[in-house]
């Protein structure tokens, strides 16, 4: 039968709520264990394109820019952060 068929004749039933809710509850339960895999796998490859201020927050302040970086002209592109702010800034006066 096509889902809608289906569809409608859970729609149709007692506790058609409490099976749907169910339902979601199973998935999740099945899904969670994965979390622990992609989540940290996702923030290691992605971890380049962050802003300079979400790398210092994920990393609970560890994170510092690299000492060499190609944009040597610190440009506005570059974040305060990067330019006044770092443990090597990059423009050491204000």
């Amino acid at each position: 039968m096509a889902k809608a068929v289906y569809y409608k004749l859970w729609a149709m039933t007692a506790n058609w709520t409490a099976r749907k809710n169910y339902g979601w509850y199973q998935v999740w339960t099945r899904m969670m264990p994965w979390a622990f895999v992609t989540v940290p796998g996702a923030c290691w490859f992605t971890f380049g394109w962050w802003s300079d201020d979400w790398k210092k927050k994920a990393t609970l302040g560890i994170w510092e820019p690299p000492l060499v970086h190609w944009d040597t002209n610190m440009t506005m592109y570059r974040t305060d952060f990067v330019k006044y702010h770092a443990q090597y800034p990059g423009i050491p006066y204000k």
